[in-house]
């Protein structure tokens, strides 16, 4: 797919789109098809112009004006750009394809130099001033409205500011954030309305899904918006984390509880952070929780960080076992991030080993990545254990991470992180098309 190009012109063709429902649904599409090498940039444009006045008195004024904005920027767009006016003095516009973030920088200062030039309408020379506010992926949890959100905020900021644009990726900005956040955070987990969404590890070997990792999402319905690690950080800020784990572990025993009733038999992974590890009765608490549900540990797999790990290595050592002996089966995370994983890897009880997706997603490219990838698959087969490779995107990790022994693999490649009945069907579907005869 191509990208904007600083040498030439970003393409012919863009669309224009009329209807503000159909803009949402298309941007909806292009948020779950959006990967870390396939990045998607919004842009809210605050056009400012000088006619606004003489746009809203005469509808004929403000359509020619309208036809001649589409007409401005369409040379500078690329055909898979999609672009709404949605009203006298706004555009959305939608930029799927994007190899790295700076090229949606690249698409602001194109749009900004086009417009600054007054148009001719009706014998008047309309002027504008524009401002624009710019938000890409990755986010977690992002939808429609929330992404059309930040960029809006990210717009008026701007425009506070008496800046030309403002952008925002990856992280939010803290400005964007609502002032009261841990209050934010607590009313919600009291509410016990905090989404999980599930994302499948599939075998390489059988073809079918082993597993599925539990993730928190902030509710979508919610006025605001909060990424996931914005999220967890404030989570564990403000002594939230047993409340949180708490309620996604009974999200997913009663959802899980149900898949049993369809005879779909899942192993379901919930991640247990450093600052629950370290609490003294959270194996009395994780054993409680399950006889409420009257659920099996055997069901469950714990994902613990390597850095979680060796915190406080006898204690954590400790608790390990006691929950291994309960029947759980424990995960070390972002596997290859820590500072001690061949010196304590034998001391703990683990099933399995993580690589963390910096590795995975750049292996391809780097040697150096692809050999920290081929030694901890080593290193776990020299201890046993299986391996999963987590964020593949690409078919070519995924042949990468075959060849070298990788047994189970999690991300976009197969699957994104979905609602419990939505991955449901996607787990049948999949199982179907890989096992038809």
């Amino acid at each position: 797919m191509t990208s904007h190009s600083v040498s030439s012109p970003l393409l012919q063709e863009p669309v224009r789109i009329t209807s503000c429902a159909e803009f949402s649904l298309r941007l909806d599409k292009a948020i779950a098809d959006a990967t870390t090498s396939q990045i998607l940039g919004l842009g809210v444009i605050n056009l400012q112009r000088s006619d606004r006045i003489a746009s809203l008195l005469s509808p004929a004024h403000a359509k020619h004006l309208e036809d001649h904005i589409w007409l401005c920027l369409k040379p500078i767009l690329r055909s898979q750009d999609q672009l709404i006016l949605v009203g006298p003095n706004e555009c959305w516009l939608m930029m799927p394809g994007l190899a790295a973030p700076a090229l949606a920088i690249l698409a602001v200062h194109r749009i900004l130099a086009a417009l600054e030039a007054p148009l001719s309408v009706d014998d008047t020379s309309v002027y504008f001033s524009p401002c624009i506010g710019i938000v890409c992926t990755p986010m977690h949890g992002l939808n429609a409205l929330t992404m059309l959100r930040l960029a809006d905020n990210a717009q008026k900021k701007a425009l506070q500011e008496h800046q030309k644009f403002s952008f925002l990726s990856g992280e939010i900005n803290a400005n964007l954030l609502p002032e009261n956040l841990p209050k934010l955070v607590a009313e919600v987990i009291d509410a016990n309305a905090l989404n999980v969404v599930y994302q499948p590890k599939v075998s390489l070997a059988t073809m079918r899904v082993k597993s599925v990792e539990a993730l928190v999402r902030w509710p979508s319905d919610h006025k605001e918006y909060i990424p996931v690690n914005v999220l967890i950080d404030t989570v564990e800020r403000c002594g939230l984390v047993e409340a949180l784990t708490l309620q996604v572990l009974s999200t997913v025993l009663r959802e899980s509880s149900h898949w049993n009733d369809l005879g779909i038999d899942l192993l379901v992974w919930v991640n247990l952070s450093a600052g629950l590890l370290s609490q003294p009765h959270l194996v009395a608490t994780l054993a409680h929780k399950m006889d409420l549900w009257m659920s099996a540990p055997s069901k469950i797999g714990l994902e613990i960080t390597e850095s979680a790990l060796i915190q406080d290595v006898a204690q954590t050592t400790e608790v390990l076992f006691e929950l291994k002996k309960l029947g759980f089966h424990l995960s070390i995370d972002d596997f290859g991030t820590g500072y001690s994983s061949f010196a304590y890897l034998r001391r703990f009880p683990i099933d399995e080993l993580k690589i963390d997706k910096m590795f995975v997603q750049g292996m391809i490219e780097s040697i150096q990545d692809r050999q920290i990838v081929k030694s901890i698959i080593d290193l776990a087969h020299n201890f046993g254990l299986p391996v999963v490779a987590e964020g593949v995107e690409e078919e070519a990790t995924l042949n990468a991470l075959a060849a070298l022994g990788c047994e189970q693999i999690q991300g976009f490649y197969f699957a994104k992180p979905m609602p419990a009945d939505e991955m449901i069907a996607w787990c049948h579907a999949f199982h179907q098309r890989h096992h038809s005869d």
